[in-house]
């Protein structure tokens, strides 16, 4: 028994050519028009003896999603969603008679219609125009919960007038006020104390310390890089250097909010949205040129993919282009990561490559043994390894590589042999300590006897080890599948690279800092202005990220692919259409953060130590590929500010004209 006709005309496929036209029906298998008994199915009228082409009983629905018809997209399409049946996709084509019904009338709409009366339908406020089938509790209270827009923020702080007095059920108006308040003091507290905590961690960092004699407590390290200004510093008693804890709750939140927004906006707009349309979601209508297309079903470079890329000799800008669209799977990495970072060069031949590798054994073990076996008679020398070995101690071994097994026999013995002491972390044994530590200290204490001894043209001075160091080869030494070797020549190679920013007298990360407040400058007035306005042209808060590349700020995955995209950008040894992208694509990822977060920053944070807590409490909460996606975005657009002939800075200039 057919009990409602819905007559929407959709079809199974968006291609003219593959439609098979019919209707959408709410039927009954008898007269009863019980809930149990009815279904929902897509008829076909011109085949008697299957006359639907999918029949779902309603009891199985779970979810409906709708996308309507719009200017960009003419076809709609509903997606129907089961607990039995797999999804079915539903495209509607505009019915030729039907031009008299309102644009917002469409099939979508008339199939929820269609199905109130037999379930109980929920309009999704979590997602857009998904409609739940008899949601369960749980499903309810997810979806029912309100969001709100940015604007929502400043529409409840201008509530002036109090709430009207409740004189019925005083005793629960009065606990529920004290519960509330008690709970917005705790989570305030705990802002207050995330604060403190993250500036005294940069405050004890070596570099700043360094600086400390001439920089106050509040600013301090190479991060004063105002050409306006020879004295920038504020003093300790300044206001600005008070912040409300309140205002920097409030925008990480609207921060969250945002981030959700952007994510769905995203998922809604793959399928239909050019990439010239993707930048202008993410940086506004500005005269953006086409990016290239991101397909993101593409999966990253496997093993056997980049093992053809360098047998038949493709070139260097072909492989990097490829690295930086998809990336390259994880066991690929320790194949590719030598050549990407530059510790190996390009070759098609096998026998060479293997040559090369054999080579780079051999040549980490001469370096290696300077050290190793011998006993240590300078005190500035013990206390080197023993800043190394606590950083290892401190590393993230959260990553599934760490709990590989590492041949702990064979290691502990090469321990016992080194001549090295590594005393375990208090209340633990030899044992409990995990053995990759062990490889990872002894890299970083061979490079730095490489860096005194090797006087490699290409490497920054850099006296001795820093802290921050161990978290950039840790990354490469998982990417390199614990190979000692390949591990340390592709650190020497990223420290060759960004080695300067741990030079004694900071002038490499007083450069890089620089050069971030320009492009902030030169892409991001109403940011520069306003960081001008609260004294942080320092950008003392993207010390960090600049430190280890954002090793502290994403998942280790998320890293593997932020700096595969950051080497491969500049992989290139002759110019080819536009190859290399940008030279210093790193310093676009961190205006990129600060780029998307600037109507928060400029809406709710008025002091300088509320940006750095806000900033910091980032970590761990941003999508890395939105992020690269909008650092893409703002190379090409300087690209097209120097190309139609604006005055860019010539460094600028140089950065995305390779």
């Amino acid at each position: 028994m057919d009990v409602h006709h819905a007559c929407v005309s959709m079809h199974p496929t968006a291609y003219t050519c593959d439609n098979v036209y019919g209707y959408v029906y709410v039927s009954s298998e008898d007269a009863t028009m019980h809930a149990k008994h009815m279904a929902l199915g897509f008829r076909v009228p011109d085949q008697p003896a299957h006359p639907f082409a999918f029949h779902i009983p309603l009891a199985e629905l779970q979810s409906i999603r709708e996308h309507a018809p719009s200017a960009m997209r003419p076809i709609g399409y509903v997606e129907i969603v089961s607990s039995s049946h797999k999804p079915q996709t539903l495209f509607y084509h505009k019915d030729p008679f039907d031009d008299q019904r309102s644009p917002n009338d469409w099939a979508g709409h008339r199939l929820i219609d269609a199905l109130v009366p037999f379930v109980d339908v929920l309009a999704s406020r979590e997602t857009p125009h998904l409609f739940l089938l008899d949601p369960t509790p749980e499903d309810r209270a997810r979806h029912q919960t309100p969001h709100f827009a940015d604007d929502a923020i400043d529409a409840v702080l201008s509530r002036r007038s109090p709430l009207p007095p409740q004189k019925s059920r005083p005793d629960t108006l009065t606990s529920w006020a004290k519960s509330t308040h008690m709970s917005v003091l705790t989570q305030l507290s705990h802002v207050v104390r995330g604060a403190r905590d993250s500036r005294d961690a940069i405050l004890a960092h070596p570099l700043v310390r360094r600086a400390k004699p001439h920089v106050s407590t509040a600013q301090a390290g190479p991060y004063m890089v105002s050409a306006q200004s020879s004295t920038p510093l504020l003093s300790p008693d300044h206001p600005s250097l008070e912040f409300d804890a309140a205002r920097v709750y409030l925008a990480k939140w609207a921060s969250q909010v945002a981030k959700e927004g952007e994510l769905n906006r995203i998922a809604e707009h793959a399928m239909d949205d050019g990439p010239e349309r993707d930048a202008e979601s993410l940086l506004g209508a500005s005269n953006l040129p086409i990016l290239p297309a991101s397909d993101d079903k593409i999966p990253p470079l496997s093993y056997d993919v980049c093992t053809e890329l360098l047998n038949t000799g493709a070139p260097a800008h072909a492989v990097a282009q490829q690295i930086f669209r998809f990336g390259l799977a994880s066991n690929a990495r320790a194949l590719m990561w030598p050549y990407l970072m530059g510790a190996l060069p390009l070759e098609s031949d096998v026998e060479k490559r293997r040559c090369a590798d054999g080579e780079l054994a051999s040549s980490y073990e001469a370096w290696m043994s300077r050290w190793f076996g011998h006993a240590v008679t300078s005190d500035t020398l013990e206390a080197s390894r023993h800043r190394i070995w606590i950083d290892c101690l401190r590393a993230d071994t959260k990553h599934a590589f760490f709990q590989t097994d590492a041949c702990n026999k064979s290691i502990m013995l090469q321990v016992n042999q080194s001549g090295w002491s590594r005393p375990s972390p208090q209340g633990s044994s030899d044992t409990q300590v995990n053995p990759h530590l062990y490889v990872l200290s002894n890299i970083l204490w061979t490079f730095e006897v490489y860096a005194e001894h090797a006087h490699d043209p290409l490497l920054p001075h850099v006296e001795g080890y820093v802290q921050g160091m161990s978290d950039l080869c840790s990354v490469c030494y998982v990417a390199c599948e614990g190979d000692e070797p390949r591990t340390f020549w592709t650190f020497v190679a990223v420290m060759r690279q960004w080695g300067c920013h741990y030079v004694a007298d900071q002038s490499g990360m007083r450069h890089e800092l620089l050069l971030l407040q320009r492009l902030v400058a030169e892409l991001c007035p109403r940011l520069y202005e306003y960081l001008q306005q609260i004294d942080g042209l320092n950008l003392f808060f993207c010390f960090r990220w600049l430190l280890v590349c954002f090793k502290r700020e994403f998942e280790l995955h998320d890293v593997f692919r932020i700096w595969e995209a950051i080497w491969s950008a500049g992989w290139s040894r002759t110019e080819h259409r536009g190859w290399p992208l940008c030279s210093h694509l790193h310093l676009f990822v961190a205006l990129a953060i600060l780029e998307s977060h600037e109507r928060l920053l400029i809406r709710h944070l008025r002091s300088f130590d509320e940006v750095l807590m806000f900033i910091h409490s980032l970590a761990f909460h941003m999508d890395a590929t939105s992020v690269l996606r909008r650092a893409e975005a703002l190379v090409y657009r300087l690209r097209s500010r120097v190309v139609q002939g604006n005055d860019v800075d010539s460094e600028l200039r140089s950065m995305v004209l390779c």
